[in-house]
């Protein structure tokens, strides 16, 4: 068994297969799109330098990320006050 096959068992998204070439290629097919391992690792890799590149952009879009949920957990925490008439 491959290892994106394996990959897949313990991650699979409910719309994803994989199939293999013929010269024995593993593919995963995600929403109709195809991507390939060699594809996913020059993604991964391009993602990577970039990161390395800009790290205040990266540092900057983590902390949005973490105030929008730190936000969100408050307003679940707190219950909606009933409205009082004057």
């Amino acid at each position: 068994m491959g290892q994106l096959k394996k990959l897949a068992e313990v991650r699979k998204p409910p719309d994803a297969r994989i199939s293999t070439d013929r010269e024995g290629n593993e593919h995963i097919f995600i929403g109709g799109e195809e991507m390939t391992e060699q594809a996913k690792e020059a993604r991964r890799a391009y993602r990577r330098e970039w990161n390395r590149k800009n790290k205040d952009k990266v540092r900057a879009a983590q902390n949005r990320y973490w105030e929008r949920r730190a936000q969100a957990q408050r307003a679940q925490a707190q219950p909606d006050e009933p409205k009082q008439e004057a």
